[in-house]
């Protein structure tokens, strides 16, 4: 353990007792010392160069376990702490190598789960879309149509085929979204723009004095109107018309800064989302509602990452939704 704790120090004590060992055997075969004595100076020489040999080879050992930690995906070995300054530092870049390597086999692992999701989702939907379109052309170049039954399976093909296009326009946009162009805009100002694209609908905002973000404008303000558009079709017409007559805000927009980041936080008053759900909802081409393409959430968090922030999901105190924009 002295070696660990007090690397430097202990080859240096071993270093000298070696070397003054090693005086101590010259002088006592030149002296004609006993056998006895010089034997046991010996030992002690053969010892010291024992335990040099083994501090010499303490660092290699250290540094071949870390590549094998790293060769066997091992990301969870950690380096103990070290009262030498020089190995303590070692050690500790080590550890946040194997903790970032560890991170990064994770992404590519998160990363490989996603788009092998993706595929099977596009993979399916293209089948299903395709399928009625060949069995209808095949079905044409079998038989004779009348003009009249040639003009309903050429709109069948036409439905399909726009289908096929707006699923493929969805991934497109996706995964094309420009860069953003930051600039600073006045928080409580978008927000008011977003209000009064639903005037009478129940919204209530609520800002930070003098807040400020460095945002696009533009995909921030589709990103909450997206939020405001899903949190409606939640509740539906009836809740929020219900809401409006008791004078209680249906979607509450609230801009806030704690710990100086910026942070939108849009809650609804409806049904919630479980707690399992939360991440699923996020990913492609998933969706829980008739006719959608389940990319807005998607699409949204998306904005988010371009903006080095993160969208994520939970619940409030009213027990619906709460969507958190944190920049």
């Amino acid at each position: 353990m002295m070696k660990q704790r007090h690397y430097h120090l202990y080859m240096l004590f071993v270093g000298l007792m070696l070397v003054a060992s090693g005086a101590v055997l010259v002088f006592a075969w030149l002296c004609g010392w006993s056998w006895v004595l010089i034997c046991g100076c010996a030992v002690l020489c053969f010892s010291l160069l024992f335990m040099m040999w083994r501090g010499a080879s303490f660092l290699p050992e250290q540094v071949n376990y870390f590549l094998g930690c790293l060769r066997s995906n091992d990301s969870m070995s950690r380096f103990p702490e070290s009262a030498d300054c020089e190995l303590q530092q070692m050690y500790a870049d080590m550890n946040l190598i194997m903790q970032r390597y560890g991170q990064s086999q994770m992404e590519l692992e998160t990363k490989r789960m996603y788009y092998d999701r993706i595929l099977r989702i596009m993979t399916h939907e293209l089948r299903n879309a395709i399928t009625p379109v060949i069995s209808l052309s095949e079905d044409m170049m079998q038989r004779e149509y009348t003009a009249e039954d040639s003009h309903e399976a050429i709109e069948v093909i036409n439905e399909q085929c726009t289908s096929i296009k707006t699923f493929l326009d969805s991934y497109y946009e996706l995964t094309h979204l420009p860069k953003p162009e930051l600039r600073e805009v006045d928080a409580k100002s978008l927000l008011q723009r977003v209000e009064r694209l639903y005037p009478d609908q129940g919204i209530s905002i609520e800002c930070a004095q003098g807040l400020k973000l460095q945002c696009d404008e533009g995909q921030i303000k589709q990103l909450l109107i997206n939020l405001v558009k899903n949190a409606m079709e939640a509740m539906g017409s009836d809740k929020v018309k219900e809401l409006m007559s008791e004078k209680v805000p249906a979607v509450m927009i609230t801009a806030s800064a704690p710990e100086g980041r910026p942070r939108i936080t849009v809650s609804d008053r409806g049904p919630g989302i479980p707690a399992d759900k939360r991440e699923e909802i996020f990913l492609p081409f998933y969706t829980s509602k008739t006719g959608g393409s389940g990319i807005g959430l998607a699409l949204s968090r998306q904005i988010m990452n371009l903006h080095k922030g993160s969208l994520t999901c939970s619940s409030c105190e009213s027990g619906g939704a709460m969507f958190i924009m944190q920049f």
